[in-house]
This record gives C-alpha cells, structure tokens and sequence, in this order.
C-alpha cells in the first residue's frame, strides 16, 4: 500500500505482492553487529582450536588415543570438488541435507544467494543466474521455479554443479553464472533401497517422507523414488518510511506490515531407466511428476499519516490457494562410433500448469480506530484475482565427440528448443457490491519461444602438464508475445578460452575468458499484471535490454586452497522490483529495469583443512569491487563499493558414532540498483547418530542457529527515486521468527556392488541439452 514500502515479493504471499520495510535503522544495525559477533567467535573459535590442535602434534593425539579409538571415520565424498570451470558440490555428504527442501539446500550453499522475496538467484554476488536439471535448460520463470525447487525433496539429489567458467557446450544464458543440479539414479548391480522420514516444528509441524528403489543388472538399470512434504511456514515483513503522496499531493508518513502463513503439500514422483543392447550403446529415459496444493494466508496492515492531518489506517486478510502440476520426461543415447569418437543424442519434454486465486477483505480506521470509508473510490473493501499459467517446452540435442591423434579432442553439437507460454491474469474490486475488472491488472499474455544453438569446441594438448582449449558458440533467440506486433530477436557468437597447467606438487592453474547472455523472462516483459494500490502498478517493461557479459577469469588450485580473481563486465544488468513513475508522474511503477553498466573485479579464496582424521574445516571468502551506474532513477547516479561475502563449514566423526556439521555464512551491506541491503547471515548445526548393525541412523538439524535470516533494505538509499521515496523495511524468514527444529530418521535395504556406467565422469557433461 503506498510508495513507502519496498517490494517483498514473498512467496507465501502468492501473487499479492507488497513492500516492505524496517522499524528503526539503529534497532537493524544493533542486530547487524550481534549477529556479525556470533559468526566471528565461532570461526575463530574454529580456528583457535584447529591451531591449538596441530600445535599439539603427536602428543595430543597419543594422549587421546583412548577416545579416537572409539571414532569410527567412515568413507564419504569430498563435500567441494574444485574443477576449472567452478565447483561440485556432493550435498549427500552434509547432513543438513536430510529432511530439507532443493531450494533450502540451494541456501546453504557457498557463494549462492537466495532472495526469496524478488524470486531471484545469484551466484557470488553476480545475478542472472541460470538453474538446470540433469543439465537441461528448465522453462520456467523464475518465481515458478522458485516454487519447484521448493518442493523438491533434497534427498533425490546427487549433486550441484555451481559453473562459473562454462564453456561452449552450455546454453549462453546465465551472465551470473550456471546452477546445475543432479538427480540421483542407479549406479549398481542388485536391489537397494532408501527410506527416510522427517518429523520437525517450527511455526507449524513439518513432515518429510521419501522412499527410493534401485536395482541394477548386468546391462540395464532402473530406479524410482516417491517423496512427500508438508510444511507449516510463516514469514513476513514490517517498516515505514516517507513519500510524496500521488492522491493528496502532500508528503506522507507511513507504516506497514505483512505476515504471511503459508501450508504447503507437495508429491513427487521420479522414474529413470537405462538399457545397453550392445557394448557401443546405451538408451536411457527419465520421468519426474510433482504435484502441489498451497493454502496462503497473509495479513496486511499500514497506516498513512499525511501533512494536511488527515490519518488512515488499513487492515486486510488476503487468503489464496495455489495448485501446481509438473511433468517432465527425457530420452538419449550414447553411441560409440569408434574408439575415438562418440554421438549422443538427447530430448526432452515438460509440461508446467498453476492455478492460483486469492480474494482479499480490507477495513479502513480513522485515528481512534473506528471504522471509516475512505472518500477516494480507489479505495475498496476487497478484490479477489487469478490466475492460470501453462509452459510447456521441448528441447533436442546432439553432441558429437572425437579425438584427432593424442593431442586434439574435437566437440560439435546442436541444440534447438521451442516452448509456448500462456498466461491469464486479472484483479477484480469490489464497488457498491459489485465485482468488477480492473483494467490496470488485466493481463491474458501468449508467448513464443525459439532457440537454436551450434557449437564447436577444440582441446588441444601442448604437453603433458598444459592444455588449451577453444569454443565457440551460436545462439538465436526469438520471442513473440502476443500483445506486441514485433518480436525480440538475438542472434551472437559466444567465444571461451581456456588454458589450464598442472604442477609437479599437485597444483593446477587455469587462465580464461567467455561471453554470456541473460534474457529477460517472458514476465519482465509484459506490462499491467497487478497492482499494489490505487497509485501503484506492477509491471513487466518491454523495453528491457537483455544482458550481454564478458568474463576473464584466472584460477589456482592446491589440494586444500583454491584461489580465484576474475573480471567481469555487464552490459544492462537487470534488476527486478525498480521503482519508477508514468509519464504524467501520477502513477508509481515496480517493474524490472536495466542498468547502463556493472563492472566487478572479484576475489574468491578457498581453503580447506583437516587438525584431525575426524575433523574437517573449509573456510571461503569472496570479496568483490563493483562500479555500476543507474539512469532510471531521478538523477543519473554512479556507485562503487565493496561486496564481501564469507563462509565457513565444518564436519566432525565424534565418539559413539555420532557425526556433527556447522555451517554459516555472512554477506556485508553491499548495494542493489537505488537501495541499500544491510549485512545478513546464517548459522545452521546438525547432529547424527548412525545406529548399529545397519539399522539406520538419525539426524537432528537445527537451521539459523541464532535467527537471524532477515533482510534490511533501505529502499532509494542510495540515490532519490520517485516520488522521493524513502523507506527502511525488514523480511523476515520462518527461522527469524520461531525455533525450527528437525528429526530424520534414516535407513537403507539390501545390498549392491558398484559398477562401472557408461553415464559418469565424461558422460554427465555430454549428456546435457545445449
């Protein structure tokens, strides 16, 4: 209500989105400081003991042989694999994986921010981020994706590859970076299977259940898994802040919260299947179906205090309900043509529907709280929206691999895809009783999407410790949207290099360069989907430039520090939720706009140690010279800051067969377009006990250890935006309001041996639809 708040996009909230705020700037900075203190003391706690212990040598540990002779280290993969083109990430091996959610994993990961409330990734501060399946380009807007990656259930999958340096065999798009997660399938011979249940608390009771199937053959496999998740949320946000107010042309001094409660049930279902009819070829296909029911409930609640006197006070209930359906399918094959050389072919299919409506009841109170009818008509006692959405998408590609002599291996490949989005949309209000559209919401959008990629890539050997490899990369890009007559068409070269040496000690560097695209969703494009207020609109903004990005990157890896300093410049980043005006400055507008620039030099520094056999500790550090400049705001405006971001995670084998993790991370103040965000960051601890003679193990996570998952932003912080809007908010996780608390329960049956795959190593990179 007003352009006093900023944008909170939560999701709980459904499509009704609203701004937020904070109530006191030095309440925020006080809790800024706690919650920085408790992060420092335990990595330096971390640290003082891992010193103390290595100090200690030989005799530390012959005085504790009694106690590590009851530590039972067991085989585990490495959590972070460090390889030239980012990081891998072995999330089985954390046991904060258990009884959570893809997108509460995708959290807790190094360098990934999540921002639940503008539905946006980045990836070491960098946005524009791009999230694949199994390597496959998903079709979705990012807040629907946002919605799947939440119920998707963590313990289907393997890993996530966090690509930073992705050369010519991947799709373009994603200036930010490439998230790429993968599904767990069957690697062995024999019958196995998984079970888990998950039982916790936090604002409500939450529940996990999943259930997986695997058998193995001498030339084929197949596995199955069906999973379930229940989950009670609550989050919200609060603040106030000052404007130039467009109906009584005045300033205005406002408050304003939201609190929403969110009830989710969510299925899935996973299916893949893979057959060798000969010792040149393999055939595989895969199925995931998810189904999901969401009950929202969000309270709303402002107040306007004008300079004339006049005082108003809101109150609103804003119940939906949201159902979601997906399915996806997937074929390829693997045929060796000869010893050198390899065709893979590769399509897929998916099929995504949303219904969501929701009906809002608003009361208006005077200054001693009694019940008032505002004079203005914009202001009603209810709406009520909807809206229906359906992608569908199908994607094919083919990827041919040869080796010329020793020295040269040859990559080439195609990749097309067409997917249709359609997209209906209203808001009704309710006047003298009666339900009518407002035309500022309607929105019925049918759009086209086409694209098609060739590329070609060479490595070439120069010695034994050194190689050299050069991409290059077509993409064409065309989208129709049927309110526009024109369509939006790309066509660019992609180039990469990459130079990687290796060292006698073990060490490895690489040196690089490649060029990425961010287009826009088919959402930031089009205009009038809601409204916010009788003075605001939300909107998509045709105009919108997509983003072109060159990368030059040099990287250094040891077996326990990896070091990496790139340099990156960003034409027309974009940001989503700026505020602007129309052209005859009555109306406020939220909608995604363009930077003219970014320019960042980064430093990523990882290390890696281990004081003990049962204990690891890996520390990260990213920090981050930005220069960016804004045009959409009143005045033209240049920034230059700092971005720091630091990480820390460490694994403990305890006594008793018990297992411990904690983890955490802080991101500094750093800026975002007009605004400013307040350092924020996260503690999360887990405990497990693995029980004897193979009868399962528990697993108790404790997330935000100290709740302190909130974020502050100081919206037209950094230079005056319209309406000279000046609003402080605070968001608030479900972890920053209440305790969440979570027990697994964990088991597998049967027993298997591992064979060798056609589909690992090498064949998880070709696999991937281009």
């Amino acid at each position: 209500m007003g352009l006093t708040g900023f944008i909170a996009n939560d999701q709980s909230a459904g499509t009704c989105r609203q701004f937020t705020q904070r109530i006191v700037v030095n309440q925020g900075f006080i809790w800024e400081i706690s919650t920085m203190k408790y992060f420092l003391m335990i990595i330096l706690f971390f640290l003082a003991t891992s010193a103390s212990s290595q100090l200690s040598g030989k005799v530390e540990r012959s005085k504790g042989d009694s106690l590590l002779g009851e530590v039972v280290v067991t085989a585990k993969k490495e959590l972070t694999k460090h390889t030239p083109g980012g990081k891998v990430f072995n999330i089985q091996s954390s046991l904060l994986t258990k009884g959570s959610n893809a997108l509460q994993v995708l959290e807790r990961l190094p360098g990934v921010i999540t921002d639940r409330r503008n539905n946006q990734f980045s990836l070491n501060g960098q946005s524009g981020v791009t999230v694949l399946f199994n390597g496959r380009r998903v079709g979705l807007s990012m807040e629907e994706l946002m919605n799947l990656l939440e119920s998707t259930v963590a313990d289907n999958i393997d890993k996530i590859e966090l690509i930073t340096s992705a050369d010519a065999k991947y799709d373009a798009d994603g200036s930010g970076g490439i998230i790429n997660i993968i599904f767990k399938k069957s690697e062995q011979e024999g019958t196995r299977v998984n079970a888990s249940a998950t039982l916790g608390y936090g604002y409500r009771g939450k529940a996990v259940g999943s259930i997986s199937l695997s058998h193995g053959f001498k030339n084929a496999s197949v596995f199955g898994s069906y999973s379930w998740i229940y989950d009670g949320v609550r989050s919200g946000f609060m603040g106030d802040g000052t404007n130039e107010d467009l109906l009584y042309k005045g300033s205005t001094f406002a408050t304003f919260s939201g609190i929403s409660r969110r009830f989710q049930n969510t299925h899935n279902l996973n299916l893949t299947g893979e057959i060798r009819p000969g010792i040149k070829t393999t055939l595989g296909g895969d199925m995931a179906f998810s189904t999901n029911k969401t009950h929202n409930l969000t309270n709303n609640a402002g107040s306007w205090q004008y300079d004339n006197g006049n005082y108003l006070r809101y109150m609103a209930l804003s119940e939906g309900n949201n159902r979601r359906h997906n399915i996806s399918t997937s074929v390829y094959s693997k045929h060796k043509l000869s010893a050198n050389s390899q065709l893979n072919l590769d399509a897929s299919f998916i099929h995504y529907n949303s219904n969501n409506p929701a009906i809002i009841n608003a009361r208006y109170y005077d200054e001693t709280g009694d019940p008032v009818i505002p004079a203005d008509s914009n202001f009603t006692s209810g709406n009520r929206g909807e809206s229906f959405s359906t992608i569908e998408a199908l994607t094919f590609s083919m990827d041919y691999t040869s080796k010329f002599g020793k020295k040269v291996q040859a990559e080439f490949g195609s990749r097309g895809s067409i997917s249709e989005n359609s997209n209906n949309s209203r808001v009704e209000r309710l006047v003298n009783d009666q339900w009518t559209i407002d035309l500022r919401s309607q929105s019925v959008v049918n759009s086209r999407e086409k694209i098609a990629a060739l590329y070609t890539q060479f490595k070439f050997l120069l010695n034994t410790n050194a190689s050299f490899q050069l991409g290059l990369r077509y993409e064409y890009w065309r989208r129709d949207i049927g309110l526009y007559k024109e369509p939006f068409i790309i066509g660019k070269l992609f180039p990469s290099l990459l130079y990687t040496r290796s060292f006698t000690n073990g060490s490895a560097l690489s040196v690089g360069y490649n060029r990425r695209i961010s287009r826009p969703a088919y959402t930031d494009l089009v205009s009038s989907l809601f409204y916010n207020d009788p003075t605001f609109v939300f909107s998509g903004n045709p105009l919108l430039k997509p983003t072109i990005s060159d990368i030059f990157k040099a990287e250094y890896n040891q077996k326990q520090l990896n070091i990496s300093l790139s340099f990156q410049a960003d034409q027309h980043p974009v940001l989503r939720y700026q505020i602007t005006s129309n052209e005859t400055k009555e109306i406020g507008i939220s909608s995604p706009q363009n930077l003219d620039y970014q320019k960042n030099i980064n430093l990523a520094i990882n290390y890696s140690l281990q004081p003990a056999m049962w204990w690891k500790i890996t520390l990260g550090s990213t920090t981050s010279l930005r220069n960016y400049k804004v045009s959409y705001s009143l005045q033209p405006a240049v920034k230059t800051f700092i971005f720091q971001n630091l990480t820390f995670n460490q694994q403990l084998q305890l006594p008793w067969q018990l297992e411990a993790e904690l983890n955490g991370w802080y991101n500094f103040r750093f800026y975002e377009g007009t605004n400013i965000i307040s350092g924020f960051g996260v503690i999360n601890f887990a405990l497990a006990k693995k029980l004897k003679n193979d009868k399962g193990s528990f697993q108790l996570s404790l997330p935000d250890l100290f709740g302190s998952f909130r974020v502050r932003t100081h919206i037209g912080g950094m230079t005056p935006i319209a309406f000279n809007i000046d609003t402080h908010s605070t968001w608030r996780n479900e972890s920053a309001f209440y305790r969440v608390i979570k027990l697994t329960y964990t088991r597998s049956f049967g027993k298997s041996s591992i064979r060798s795959s056609t589909r690992n190593s090498r064949s998880e990179e070709v696999e991937r639809i281009q």
